[in-house]
């Protein structure tokens, strides 16, 4: 079971164009779907309601006048309830001024890219009951690296319902070989467009903060750059020490050593990591063989593809949301201060 996935309506809610996900399940998106197919085939056919929590007090409550006195249920005046208009399962407790995306604006967002530039919407989904919905589409920018390494460029627009996060709109590369995610920073040099909740989401705004072209242009030149430097063994083991552990000199890995258990942790840390390194999809490709290249795709494909997790879900919250992306995002700034 996808413990991550939402089944809320006893159907996986996911929808793909292409090859069918690492769970197997979901609707596939068609060439002749449009927009709102591909909406209601992720099974995003519902809005989320925003409503005042309801409370039981005691009926001679003597803690002053509430809406509802008398009556044993009280109405919050600054709390509410978000729910499913679908199924009536709640989502969250929130702030009467939190602004709600709709999973229908999640989707509809990329109307106009998919009908002018011609962005093919690749896979829609929502995880954790429908708290947190996103959806990816190929942008049709690409490059190829030393060795026919082959990157594709992607627009991933995400929200929650939990409080968990913002609604962020990002670029993200996919390194074709071994599927590998890594985000890349806009024009601004902002990795993601994070419109938090207690503002009103702009899409239009949202799309002229990112400016793909550009971003995209800066992200092919540096990567190229990192296929042409040149890492000792010595700098890989202190690179994954730096992005995962903060170990950025002698003094802090002797200090983090001295304490125990965290030989034995440091161990299976590198153990992974190598295996990434030298074992996984393109280690050995010209681009990325004793190339700094190769380090950022070992992390990118630790984070995706093996760092321990409960579910393939779990991990790819993490790796779009969570500790996983700020690992990536970690490893790309280490990797950008080597070549600078």
């Amino acid at each position: 079971m996808a413990h991550e996935l939402d089944f809320t309506t006893g159907q996986a809610a996911i929808a793909f164009r292409g090859a069918v996900p690492w769970h197997g399940l979901g609707e596939t998106i068609l060439p002749e779907d449009s927009i709102d197919d591909i909406r209601i085939k992720a099974g995003l056919d519902y809005d989320v309601v925003k409503t005042p929590v309801l409370y039981s007090v005691p009926v001679d409550s003597a803690y002053g006048p509430r809406k509802g006195a008398g009556t044993g249920v009280a109405i919050s005046t600054d709390r509410c309830v978000l729910y499913r208009s679908d199924t009536g399962d709640d989502l969250s407790v929130v702030s009467d001024r939190y602004q709600v995306v709709q999973p229908r604006e999640i989707v509809e967002f990329y109307r106009d890219l998919v009908e002018q530039y011609g962005f093919e919407i690749e896979v829609v989904g929502a995880l954790k009951g429908g708290r947190k919905v996103w959806a990816l589409a190929n942008t049709h920018n690409a490059f190829q690296l030393r060795g026919n390494d082959a990157v594709k460029g992607f627009l991933l627009l995400a929200t929650s319902y939990d409080g968990t996060m913002a609604t962020q709109a990002r670029f993200t590369s996919v390194r074709v070989v071994c599927n590998n995610t890594l985000t890349f920073a806009s024009e601004q040099g902002r990795a993601n467009v994070n419109v938090p909740h207690s503002t009103k989401f702009d899409a239009e705004k949202v799309k002229l903060d990112l400016k793909v072209g550009k971003a995209w242009a800066l992200f092919e030149e540096q990567s190229r750059e990192m296929t042409k430097r040149i890492v000792s063994q010595d700098e890989s083991i202190r690179f994954f020490l730096d992005v995962y552990l903060g170990l950025d000199s002698v003094d802090k890995t002797k200090e983090y050593l001295a304490q125990e258990g965290n030989e034995k942790r440091m161990d299976k840390l590198v153990a992974r990591l190598q295996t990434a390194l030298f074992n996984s999809p393109g280690a050995h490709m010209e681009s990325a063989r004793g190339m700094l290249w190769g380090l950022v795709s070992a992390v990118t494909y630790d984070v995706d593809h093996q760092l321990p997790s409960r579910s393939q879900d779990t991990r790819l919250d993490k790796a779009w949301f969570g500790t996983g992306e700020a690992l990536k995002n970690r490893a790309w700034d280490r990797a950008l201060a080597m070549v600078a």
